[in-house]
């Protein structure tokens, strides 16, 4: 299994630009492409919620147009900026796993060896993440089937606080509910978030809990100050890859940089001909 997870697209409209001055349309659209190039294709792509900016169907056109051109499955979930009927309505064509009801989107992958599970934690109107009661019985249902399956579940908003001052006040508001059952369920291994625009990790009872950073622009981790900064520090993307029973994330650039090249050893340390 090879996954790429991107997140927090945050898409505009055709021609507009994110706070006036970002072009995330165009910037989007290169990472399409980068992914689309890599040599060594993913059997996915993961998109973890805030797939375009403000909700609007203006916004998901354009989402969908770009995002169809991916050369791969798509799994994608709603985060805080996605307006869940719209979501809905542009990324089923893209994600058929998504179901027909926009209030009670998750889904579950099992044709790989670690099950995937993905969530809605999103709260209309709200920028803080929510679990309903719905969800917390279908995740209870579906770890009680797979009790002895290692599972990885995907998100937007992460389940508990992690030390960022600007974005811990908009996490998982009731996420003590999905520690219980990672405590519960030792076959929950993997919790995978955006939201925080930041690559961040932490580690509850057994399970890996970690947020992403986002495709074009990123939230800098601050632990004291709670103003609201964004910069336009590199994008990347996580990969994730099971060798046999190990899993393996690592953070795959998605700025332009020289390189790769092949490593030669007889330049590595010249020894000077005398």
């Amino acid at each position: 299994m090879f996954l790429a997870q991107i997140s927090d697209t945050h898409f505009r409209s055709q021609h507009e630009k994110l706070y006036g001055f970002i072009d995330v349309n165009a910037g989007n659209a290169d990472v399409v492409c980068q992914l689309n190039a890599l040599r060594e294709r993913p059997d996915a792509v993961v998109i973890s919620g805030d797939i375009v900016n403000c909700g609007q169907p203006e916004e998901y056109r354009v989402a969908r147009q770009v995002l169809g051109s991916l050369d791969y499955p798509l799994f994608v979930i709603p985060g805080n900026h996605d307006d869940k009927a719209h979501f809905l309505e542009y990324m089923h064509p893209l994600c058929p796993q998504l179901g027909s009801d926009p209030h009670n989107m998750r889904y579950a992958i099992d044709e790989f060896p670690t099950r995937l599970l993905f969530i809605d934690s999103s709260l209309a109107g709200e920028s803080k993440g929510w679990l309903t009661p719905e969800t917390l019985n279908w995740l209870e249902a579906q770890l009680t089937q797979s009790r002895d399956r290692p599972t990885a579940l995907f998100m937007h908003h992460p389940p508990l606080p992690l030390g960022n001052a600007q974005m811990d006040r908009i996490a998982c508001e009731n996420g003590h509910l999905l520690l219980n059952l990672i405590e519960r369920f030792p076959s929950l291994t993997r919790i995978f978030c955006g939201h925080n625009h930041s690559l961040t990790m932490t580690q509850y009872r057994q399970a890996t809990i970690a947020t992403i950073p986002a495709t074009v622009h990123q939230v800098p981790y601050c632990h004291e100050d709670t103003r609201p900064y964004y910069d336009m520090s590199p994008p990347a993307c996580l990969m994730h890859r099971q060798i046999g029973e190990q899993w393996v994330s690592y953070l795959h650039s998605l700025s332009h940089y020289p390189g790769p090249w092949l490593y030669n050893p007889q330049i590595s340390c010249p020894v000077d001909e005398r």
